[in-house]
């Protein structure tokens, strides 16, 4: 595969800038946390301006529970979703499900287990999630991919090279093919062509699909029953009775400011989620009392603070922080970690809290590459151009000038740096281990580079010498509404909010904080939008 072939499988969003100016610099403050819960409305206090059986709220993953609500014969289901495009964040992303032991992998030899997929996320989601979801979502992922193949002519295949490596190296780990996408003629759709494919699948089983309307409120009865939402449109207020469920699917909170600031662990400076994700699901689930899980987290990754237009889309997986002839410092010129690890690995990085300076010591950090590097590699920000320098790199002839331009600590970048190429050229890493895993080769490693005793390292020698302000960012947040194996939210006290369920980022996360492999966000909420489908359709009618 060549070069820019990779770079184009690993940021599949480029373009999304242009068609939606969803990116931005910095969070936009949105929306303010409520308080109180409103006052429980009984069905015959409410004029309805319009009655369904099931309201899905949102338009990403939360789609497939729309899919599920149609399979099992519910009449009317209607999607209403914020934005302007069907899909949001899901429709700008790369398209890939993280479906462990999926039939595809099967009917190519390749071998995987229950066992070692629920040891796997058991040691990566550290405590964060529990044994209930992780074991559903086990059982339950691969019986996703094969009702959307059987019932809707859904074409799953494995990525065409092997770069997608599950993002953690350790028990259970699989080197190749949990990662599926959605193809059509033998081609992989991507999250927007994905997203296309699921509106048409949905419209031509009769769903109603309002865009630009968004929900407000949940309605409940005197029984604490959800029985409908106030939903905001270009017309203005529309009350909404769901017969039989409501299902949230509003995305995250990246761009609501109050809210980040509130429950993430650190700070950000970017987001490349939609602009609407302002924590409306999370909010309205708050309101009736729902408990939280995972607020302080998020689906992590590395961003250049500039001008969106000037990124032209592209958020930083790893193409580049991870190509030899590349490192990441914080302003004491200290390395922050493995810089050929997954976006969301690497991201953990910027959260560290110096005690002794009272300061987040690697937020901000610093991308800085030499000469060899820009002859051989896309610069971030080129729109995939060799030999093109964006002008917010800064460049310098030697590295000691370049960190006096970007403010790195000289004396400690040259102890740093003395350290480093020296393991470099040897081909090792004893500090951050970078080269070492089936994942960093597959891709930041460079195989052509017969030079290099490791794909992956090059000593920075060959001025002039490039830079730029580097920091943590976000794809989506992953905290919100505390749910159980069903999709159906829980109250604080650990029971089910009656006809009631979230999916994807509105609710916490199945993974907790980690981000087993590409395509974690989009596996978790299309199954478990599939299991609230199906069990909102179940339930018995409202009057």
């Amino acid at each position: 595969m060549s070069e820019k072939e990779n770079a184009q499988n690993l940021v599949s969003r480029r373009s999304f800038l242009k068609k939606t100016a969803m990116v931005g610099v910095g969070l936009a403050a949105a929306g303010s946390l409520q308080a109180c819960a409103p006052k429980a409305a009984g069905a015959a206090e409410i004029k309805w301006d319009k009655e369904v059986d099931v309201v899905v709220v949102g338009s990403g993953t939360v789609a497939f529970a729309a899919l599920a609500a149609k399979d099992a014969g519910v009449e009317s289901v209607l999607v209403i979703e914020k934005g302007l495009v069907f899909g949001g964040t899901s429709s700008l992303s790369g398209g890939g499900f993280w479906i462990p032991a999926n039939y595809v992998m099967a009917e190519q030899g390749l071998e995987d287990n229950r066992e070692d997929a629920i040891k796997f996320l058991n040691i990566v989601t550290a405590g964060q999630s529990n044994d209930e979801l992780i074991t559903n979502y086990v059982d339950t992922a691969n019986k996703m991919a094969e009702w959307s193949r059987d019932k809707f002519n859904f074409q799953w295949s494995v990525s065409s090279g092997k770069q997608y490596a599950d993002y953690y190296e350790v028990d259970g780990f699989r080197s190749f093919g949990r990662t599926i996408y959605l193809k059509r003629d033998d081609k992989n759709l991507g999250g927007g062509g994905t997203w296309s494919f699921i509106r048409e699948t949905l419209e031509g089983l009769g769903v109603e699909i309002m865009l630009e309307t968004s929900g407000k409120k949940l309605y409940t009865n005197e029984a604490g029953e959800v029985i409908g939402i106030l939903a905001e449109g270009l017309d203005g207020e529309l009350k909404i009775k769901a017969k039989k469920g409501v299902i949230l699917g509003t995305g995250g909170f990246d761009f609501n400011k109050e809210m980040t600031t509130a429950f993430l662990r650190g700070p950000i400076i970017a987001s490349n989620a939609v602009s609407t994700n302002t924590g409306d699901g999370q909010r309205m689930g708050m309101e009736l009392g729902a408990d939280l899980r995972n607020m302080n987290s998020c689906w992590g990754v590395p961003f250049y603070p500039v001008d969106p237009e000037k990124l032209q889309g592209e958020a930083d997986w790893q193409i580049y922080r991870g190509k030899p002839g590349s490192i990441v410092v914080n302003k004491y010129g200290e390395r922050i970690g493995n810089e050929a690890a997954a976006y969301h690995v690497f991201n953990r990085a910027f959260w560290v809290y110096d005690t002794g300076k009272f300061e987040w010591r690697n937020a901000n950090s610093f991308w800085v590459c030499d000469s060899n590097f820009f002859e051989r590699y896309f610069m971030p920000g080129s729109g995939y151009q060799m030999g093109v320098i964006p002008e917010w790199i800064t460049q310098a002839d030697t590295l000691e000038e370049l960190c006096e331009k970007l403010g790195i600590d000289v004396d400690g970048f040259n102890a740093t740096i003395e350290e480093f190429n020296a393991n470099a050229a040897e081909g090792k890493d004893p500090v951050w281990h970078r080269g070492e895993y089936q994942f960093d080769l597959n891709t930041a490693g460079d195989a052509t580079r017969t030079d290099l005793k490791n794909p992956c390292l090059a000593p920075l020698e060959k001025g002039p010498f490039f830079g730029s302000v580097y920091g943590p960012g976000t794809c989506g947040t992953n905290g919100g509404l505390r749910i159980n194996k069903n999709a159906q939210v829980l109250n604080i006290s650990g029971q089910p909010i009656p006809r009631l369920y979230a999916v994807g980022n509105t609710s916490g996360s199945v993974f907790g904080d980690a981000y087993p492999g590409g395509g974690s966000c989009l596996g978790s909420g299309g199954v478990m939008g599939m299991l609230a489908g199906f069990h909102a359709a179940a339930l018995e009618s409202l009057s």
